[in-house]
C-alpha cells in the first residue's frame, strides 16, 4: 500500500511518535548521532515512510546499500555517500545486511541558529541532496523513476567531508572540554559544505512536496527576523506572495500545526530562553517579547507551556 499524506506518522527520530496538537513538549537534544544498525536492525532493516515535523537529519553511509523513498521517487545509494533529509520530507529507508554508518540529527531551529550567519545556505538546505563524498563519479544514484531522482551535488574536496564525519563521531563519544563547542562547529562545517554544493547543482526543478516546504522555510526565516513585531499572517503571506489560507495550509502539511501556532511557538520558545539564561523580570521579559501587558504575556506562556513563567524558571533554572 502507498502511504498517503494523511497516513503517513510523524516521528521524532525513527520509531518515536509524536502528539502534534499544539501542547507544550520536550524539545530534543541539540543534536544526536546514532550508526544506522542500531536503530534500522529494531525494524527488520526497513524503516516504513515517515516525516520529521523539526528534524533536519544527515545520513552517512559506510557500508552496504539503502534503498531509498523520498516521496514520490525511488532510487539506491551505496558506501561513501551521506543523504540529507531537509523537515517535512516523507522518507522510508530499506537496508541492506551489512549496513554500516550514521544518523545525524537536529532540530530545524538549530540548524538555523548555526548558520546564522549564512542565511542564505538554509534555503539550499530546504531540498533533500545526494552527495557523493568519494571522488567525483559520472553516474547517478540508480533511480527507479528517473535517472537523478534527487538533487546530486559532488564535494570538491572529499577527503575533508569525510575527516569532518570521522571528527564528528570522536566528538560526541569523548568527554574532552569543549565537547559542545566542537561539535556545534563541526555539524556547521559539514552543513555549510553540503549547501555550498547543493546550490550550486541545483536545477530549479522542486517537487511538489520540496516547493511547500521551501514556503515555510521562507516563512521561518521571516519569523526569526519579525516575531517581536506580532505582525498578522497576511503580513507573511503577502511577502510570500500566497494566502493565509494556503500559509496555513503548507504549515499544516510541513510541520502539523497552523501559522498561528508556528508563530506562537516561536515567542514561547524565546520566552523560554530568557526565563532559562537570564534574571531579567516578567515584564521585562513581556516587553522585549512585544507585549504591552505582562500580565497577558503570563497567560498566554502559562497556557502553551503548562506552567506559569516563574513556576518554569523555578524548574528548570
Amino acid at each position: 500500500m502507498i502511504a498517503t499524506r494523511e497516513t503517513i506518522p510523524v516521528y521524532r527520530l525513527y520509531g518515536e511518535n509524536i502528539a502534534m496538537n499544539g501542547n507544550a513538549i520536550q524539545e530534543p537534544e541539540f543534536f544526536h548521532l546514532e550508526s544506522i544498525p542500531s536503530r534500522s536492525r529494531l525494524h527488520d532493516m526497513h524503516i516504513q515512510p515517515h516525516r520529521h515535523a523539526n528534524l533536519f537529519q544527515l545520513l552517512y553511509i559506510t557500508r552496504g546499500q539503502a534503498g531509498i523513498e523520498f516521496d514520490d521517487r525511488q532510487f539506491t545509494i551505496g558506501p561513501q555517500t551521506m543523504l540529507t533529509v531537509p523537515p517535512g520530507t516523507v522518507h522510508g529507508f530499506r537496508f541492506s545486511r551489512d549496513i554500516d554508518g550514521w544518523v545525524i540529527s537536529l532540530t530545524d531551529d538549530h540548524v538555523r541558529e548555526i548558520l546564522a550567519m549564512v542565511p542564505r545556505l538554509n534555503s539550499c538546505l530546504d531540498v533533500p541532496l545526494c552527495v557523493p563524498i568519494t571522488q567525483p563519479s559520472t553516474h547517478s544514484p540508480q533511480g527507479t523513476n528517473q535517472p537523478d531522482p534527487l538533487h546530486l551535488a559532488h564535494m570538491t574536496d572529499p577527503p575533508r567531508a569525510d575527516f569532518l564525519i570521522r571528527q564528528l563521531v570522536a566528538e560526541y563519544h569523548g568527554h574532552s572540554i569543549g565537547r559542545l563547542f566542537a561539535l556545534r562547529n563541526i555539524i556547521g562545517l559539514l552543513l555549510l559544505e553540503f549547501g555550498r554544493h547543493g546550490d550550486l547543482h541545483r536545477d530549479g526543478r522542486l517537487s511538489r512536496q520540496e516547493q511547500k516546504n521551501a514556503k515555510f522555510r521562507k516563512f521561518q526565516n521571516q519569523l526569526e527576523t519579525q516575531y517581536r513585531q506580532h505582525r498578522p499572517l497576511d503580513y507573511y503571506a503577502r511577502d510570500l506572495g500566497i494566502t493565509t489560507t494556503q500559509l496555513n495550509r503548507i504549515s499544516k502539511d510541513v510541520v502539523e500545526m497552523t501559522a498561528i501556532e508556528v508563530v506562537h511557538n516561536r515567542l514561547v520558545l524565546e520566552a523560554k530562553r530568557i526565563l532559562i539564561y537570564t534574571d531579567i523580570h516578567i515584564q521585562q521579559i513581556a516587553d522585549e517579547l512585544g507585549y504591552q501587558d505582562a500580565g497577558y504575556f503570563s497567560r498566554f506562556f502559562t497556557k502553551k507551556a503548562g506552567m506559569s513563567p516563574a513556576r518554569f524558571r523555578a524548574l528548570y533554572r
